[in-house]
């Protein structure tokens, strides 16, 4: 009786077999597709396949938020939103390092269809993926833990930050992990537009031909937040450092 169950049961195992191999290979097929058609210029980290196959490459310098750096905050058992989540390296990261529930949030469609293309070859549970404007929506929460990286750039420096920085606030319980520049040199980095940033920061950080982002961002949060630095302190003041902020 066994030889038979035997015998049954090995074709039934290579259908699923093959069943399984055939949906990862159309779900990579999908995705690269999706990579080609955002193009490199919108894919800031690496993407890689459920194999550990490179698929794209990142265009963010990877000195910006490393993955040791991140993974000396304590995620076990926290909810998590990612603010930006591009493809979705940050929230993967936070389910590996335990996060009991993890939320992406991006404004591209194409973008979120390639973080749950990636989900499903991931085989994870209990992280998400939606299409939105950190800035302009409403978001959901709040999370124990907000990341915000590869998003606060000379572009949204020049915009100004303080909209985005209260919608992290806003959506954060405990923790908050942002990535910025130190500083900005304003004829080098920020157009020489000085009379645009006085408009959107006091003069106060406006000084040596710096905007003193940090500075800035620090003094933002200091009456609720306590900030720390957790990456290395790199000799170029516009390489971005990852703060890690807890409430008080």
């Amino acid at each position: 009786m066994r030889m038979i169950n035997k015998v049954q049961s090995t074709p039934l195992a290579s259908v699923n077999f093959l069943i399984m191999n055939r949906r990862s290979m159309n779900l990579r097929a999908e995705l690269k597709r999706i990579l080609h058609d955002v193009g490199p210029e919108s894919i800031w980290r690496p993407v890689y396949d459920n194999e550990n196959v490179l698929l794209a490459d990142g265009i963010a310098e990877m000195s910006d938020a490393r993955p040791q750096d991140i993974s000396t905050v304590d995620f076990q058992g926290k909810t998590v939103l990612d603010l930006g989540c591009n493809f979705g390296f940050y929230s993967f990261l936070a389910k590996r390092l335990g996060a009991r529930k993890v939320v992406g949030i991006d404004y591209n469609d194409q973008i979120i269809r390639g973080c749950r293309l990636l989900k499903a070859m991931y085989g994870v549970r209990d992280v998400h993926f939606y299409m939105a404007d950190l800035a302009n929506s409403n978001l959901p929460g709040p999370f124990d833990i907000a990341i915000l990286i590869n998003y606060i750039g000379k572009k949204e420096v020049r915009r100004g930050i303080t909209k985005v920085l209260d919608a992290v606030e806003r959506v954060s319980l405990s923790t908050m992990i942002i990535s910025l520049a130190y500083s900005y040199r304003i004829d080098k980095h920020l157009d020489r537009d000085t009379e645009n940033l006085i408009r959107r920061y006091p003069p106060v950080y406006i000084r040596d031909g710096e905007l003193h982002l940090i500075e800035f961002v620090h003094d933002y949060f200091r009456d609720n937040w306590s900030m720390a630095v957790i990456s290395p302190e790199y000799e170029t003041l516009n390489d971005k450092r990852t703060l890690l902020f807890t409430r008080k």
